[in-house]
């Protein structure tokens, strides 16, 4: 099996723009309903355009219907009011997990998972940790007092 091009060389870039460029409709041998399309949107901006291929594109089809399905389920047991009308909802539990554990299998089938898109667990907390901190208020360049890094200036 042939190695993937670099993405940093100079061909790398060119194909990477080239597939940019393409159209990444749903496949026109697999039906897609209307209220199916946000969720094929959210699917397909999981990656950059030119990591998909035809076969990705079929399986991020059926994910998105699985997805589309789900929320169908879901608000079926939801009154006009936002009230949860029970008896509904626990007619559809045995649904609502077998495509649950659909859409699973499916994001894990195209690398979607969180493991593939973030590596592992530990990383993860990490960088978590950081971006709590950051967050927080703490600025990780106050202490820095050397002034190689330019700086916004608050007037």
């Amino acid at each position: 099996m042939a190695r993937r091009q670099r993405i940093d060389s100079a061909a790398g870039a060119v194909a990477t723009m080239a597939a940019a460029a393409r159209d990444l409709s749903p496949p026109k041998h697999l039906k897609i309903r209307r209220g199916d399309l946000p969720f094929w949107d959210a699917v397909i901006a999981e990656r950059a355009k030119s990591e998909w291929t035809a076969s990705d594109l079929a399986v991020a089809a059926n994910l998105t219907r699985a997805m589309a399905d789900a929320e169908r389920i879901a608000s079926a047991a939801v009154d006009g009011g936002g009230h949860i009308k029970l008896p509904d909802l626990i007619a559809t539990i045995e649904l609502s997990d077998k495509l649950a554990r659909r859409i699973v299998t499916l994001r894990r089938a195209l690398g979607l998972d969180n493991r593939s898109k973030n590596g592992e667990q530990r990383d993860v907390n990490k960088r978590r940790e950081q971006a709590k901190e950051i967050e927080g208020g703490h600025n990780p360049m106050a202490d820095d007092s050397d002034d190689l890094l330019a700086r916004p200036r608050l007037n």
